[in-house]
């Protein structure tokens, strides 16, 4: 038999590579439905040896990967402990070391943690909680003090009494949750006892005076099947200062708004138009007229002026509360040569 020609041989060796580059190419099955659904919890397993939580397994229905883990997952009642995770296919494996102490209860908050491993469909709510040993509930709302607004996502903490306020972030809070997309904070199974409501931002251990703060005045009273409801206003010392400057952006015309209220007690008026301060006016005698106004649409905020000052006015941290400004619920269409009239309702 004649040996190949060389010429021959490269032909057959392009056309084998050719052959075997097709061979190797996945092509996706098609026609078949887009996974949409996030993973599915299918059992979990918890080692506790005399009430040490020492590891939690979870066992979902497809293979996952883990989502911010950093950002979205946490334990309540908080602890010191090191907490360790561990991903094999469809398993999640959660170590504490050396244990978290179960004296009561704890929640372990894996909300927006887990996603399935090939198209990242995020399981936006999953907890593992203990039995219920309190039937105690303290649920509540976050809003932004400056335009009554939720805020999602913030640190939401209970400390109880007898920890004085120079040692909060010296010492860890009883209870700590989050705040949902409507500003809703809820604390469940709560132990009897006088606690201390206290919203941080980023991080429940420190405050930063450029972020986020809320906290009550009063302790609240837990007791055997309570159930309290309550709010509190954020503020952001950095961002009122920004916020609170009148831009002069009027002319010399013939438009204004009326406002008619049903109080003027230390009311001041604030007119905002595209987001900026444009005119701030006192309340006297239960109406307020704001002239020389461009034509366009506006919108109107109000506060009551505690100290007087005719300036809205910031809180002190766990001292004094930040003056709260409300909205007027409609925008104001303000024409060439009017008078527009708003009846603003003051609760």
């Amino acid at each position: 038999m004649l040996p190949a020609k060389p010429n021959l041989i490269k032909k057959i060796f392009l056309i084998a590579v050719v052959y075997l580059s097709a061979c190797a190419n996945v092509i996706p099955p098609s026609g078949g439905p887009l996974d949409k659904e996030p993973p599915r919890l299918v059992s979990n397993e918890i080692l506790v040896d005399s009430n040490k939580l020492k590891k939690v397994d979870l066992l979902f229905d497809e293979n996952i990967s883990l989502n911010n883990w950093s950002q979205n997952f946490y334990i309540s009642p908080p602890s010191e402990c090191i907490i360790k995770k561990n991903v094999n296919k469809r398993k999640l494996s959660i170590y504490f070391e050396p244990y978290f102490l179960i004296e009561h209860n704890y929640k372990l908050s894996l909300s927006n943690v887990v996603k399935d491993y090939n198209e990242g469909n995020i399981l936006d709510s999953l907890e593992i909680k203990s039995k219920t040993v309190y039937n105690n509930t303290l649920k509540g709302t976050l809003k932004c003090v400056y335009d009554d607004i939720p805020l999602q996502n913030h640190w939401i903490t209970l400390y109880c009494k007898s920890i004085y306020d120079s040692l909060i972030f010296k010492e860890l809070p009883s209870y700590v949750t989050k705040s949902d997309e409507n500003g809703v904070f809820k604390f469940e199974d709560v132990k009897p006892g006088n606690y201390k409501l206290l919203s941080i931002e980023n991080n429940f251990n420190f405050y930063d005076f450029k972020e986020y703060v809320a906290f009550s005045d009063k302790y609240y009273i837990v007791h055997d099947s309570s159930f309290i409801d309550t709010y509190l206003n954020a503020y952001n010392s950095e961002l009122s200062f920004k916020n609170d400057s009148v831009i002069n952006d009027t002319l010399k015309t013939n438009n204004q708004i009326i406002v008619n209220l049903n109080k003027d007690k230390n009311l001041v008026l604030e007119l905002y138009n595209n987001q900026k301060l444009i005119k701030r006016e006192q309340v006297i005698n239960k109406v307020c007229i704001i002239n020389n106004l461009k034509k366009g649409e506006y919108s109107l905020k109000y506060f009551i002026d505690l100290d007087s000052n005719k300036i809205f006015s910031n809180g002190s941290f766990l001292k004094k509360q930040p003056e709260k400004k409300l909205s007027y619920n409609k925008s104001i269409n303000v024409l060439e040569n009017w008078s527009t009239e708003v009846d603003l309702i003051i609760d």
